[in-house]
């Protein structure tokens, strides 16, 4: 049974893409408060909010994910991030030092999270490296905390209350994705 993420979310649609948005890349293997570049090349590979396809993500990352990495996502989850609604439709689990990536219905990206806590990352350093976050929910003894980090893309925090620890991260992508082209995903196309 694969473990979903803590961010429990849910909201309200309408994503709508500006017209001449670049590409927001980030590194495969996470690293706290290195967001989303515009174009960029990473040495562990390249994911692309919005662009990379999960054919795309899974030819990238197969060496570091076992046969059972992929699963599909029931069609009732949706998650409430940066003013829309995230329908994930697949989960892609390339290993523990990688994000956690979902795909939407176009199997675009649309999710990476970052499910390693970050015990050298607290409440009061994350609110000040982010000081337009918002707390966007509480359950049990966890805030989560969203912040528009660039066009189109959301950073979410899970803060655990007692500890004052962020215990996960991740990046959304709240714009419309393409669906992949019907001769398949083209390499470097991602």
């Amino acid at each position: 049974m694969r473990r979903s993420p803590m961010v429990a979310l849910t909201l309200a649609a309408g994503l709508l893409a500006p017209a001449a948005l670049t590409s927001q890349t980030l590194p495969a293997r996470p690293v706290p408060f290195e967001e989303p570049v515009r174009g960029g090349n990473w040495k562990d590979g390249e994911l692309i909010l919005g662009k990379t396809t999960l054919a795309g993500a899974r030819r990238m990352l197969a060496p570091s994910a076992g046969p059972e990495s992929t699963h599909r996502i029931p069609d009732e989850r949706a998650w409430d991030i940066g003013g829309v609604t995230l329908r994930p439709r697949w989960e892609y689990d390339p290993g523990p030092e990688y994000f956690q990536l979902f795909f939407d219905d176009n199997e675009r990206l649309i999710f990476a999270l970052d499910r390693a806590p970050h015990r050298s990352v607290d409440r009061t350093e994350f609110l000040s490296h982010y000081p337009r976050a918002l707390r966007a929910q509480q359950s049990g003894s966890f805030d989560q905390y969203q912040v528009d980090a660039q066009p189109c893309v959301t950073l979410t925090a899970l803060v655990d209350r007692a500890k004052d620890q962020v215990t996960q991260f991740g990046y959304a992508w709240t714009c419309r994705t393409r669906p992949v082209t019907p001769a398949g995903d083209v390499p470097g196309s991602r």
